[in-house]
């Protein structure tokens, strides 16, 4: 097995990940492959990538965004998470990872910060009114600014290159008032990410007419998205639109602990 740098074909050596896991985010690896290589590390076996992790640059800290690989060969994340910590220039990282994996971060001393639910809209229709006047509500227009704004507040870190760009795709839809924005994508043929949906506080109106926005536009999509699990206003946003909770994740750090507003934080 050969583990380093993710090779610039990867996209004809993945098939595998993404069969082993149907939301397996490909979009947002490539985007993140462009934007930092550096960050981006595979297990190769015969050819084929078993195992793949990368992560994204913030001025004060990292974010693990991917952190994959197949069932059979699972014990690999610890080689990807020693490559990746090794070339991080001891900064802060964070990532959320699945409750049952986290011993492999833990290896390194990660600490928890908090639990997070991914949550699952399995498309089926949910009666509600989303009138004109609704639509024009969240229509965007001043989506950068507000999402500039409230993402600093949030995350207390200068993320406005990620937010205008590296977590921007073709297919994006964005949604946004003056007290919050909501940026989902289409991760496969099948499924549709929120992330990030951000919101200030005392502002669930308007965080329910944007849950209704990305319902009403993606159609009959499935949908999904990493909220907060002890934050009971956001958790149960979700279940009255008839999202299930699916898995359990955890936010962990390591090194300098994130500043994170969780009770605004509606999608990661």
């Amino acid at each position: 097995m050969f583990v380093g740098y993710l090779r610039n074909d990867f996209e004809e050596e993945i098939e595998g990940l993404l069969e082993s896991d149907k939301l397996f985010d490909f979009e947002l690896l490539k985007q993140t492959y462009e934007a930092y290589p550096q960050y981006c590390f595979a297990a190769y076996e015969d050819g084929k990538i078993v195992g793949v992790i990368s992560a994204y640059e913030f001025h004060k800290h990292i974010f693990i965004n991917v952190i994959k690989a197949v069932k059979e060969h699972e014990e690999v994340l610890t080689r990807l998470l020693k490559l990746l910590i090794q070339n991080t220039s001891s900064m802060n990282i964070f990532v959320l990872i699945e409750n049952k994996q986290k011993h492999y971060v833990e290896a390194f001393n990660f600490q928890e910060h908090s639990l997070f639910v991914r949550f699952l809209h399995s498309g089926e229709a949910v009666p509600f009114n989303f009138s004109n006047s609704i639509a024009k509500q969240v229509s965007g227009e001043d989506y950068e600014n507000v999402a500039k704004r409230i993402d600093r507040e949030v995350f207390m870190d200068d993320r406005e290159e990620y937010i205008k760009k590296d977590c921007t795709f073709s297919n994006s839809l964005k949604l946004s008032t003056q007290t919050g924005f909501l940026h989902s994508y289409v991760v496969n043929k099948r499924y549709i990410r929120i992330s990030p949906w951000l919101m200030q506080s005392e502002s669930y109106l308007d965080a329910e007419k944007l849950l209704r926005g990305v319902l009403y536009y993606r159609g009959l999509k499935k949908i999904f998205g990493y909220a907060p699990k002890d934050v009971k206003e956001i958790t149960d946003l979700y279940e009255s639109y008839k999202f299930k909770k699916d898995l359990t994740f955890s936010l962990m750090y390591l090194g300098e602990k994130p500043d994170l507003k969780l009770e605004n934080l509606y999608a990661i």
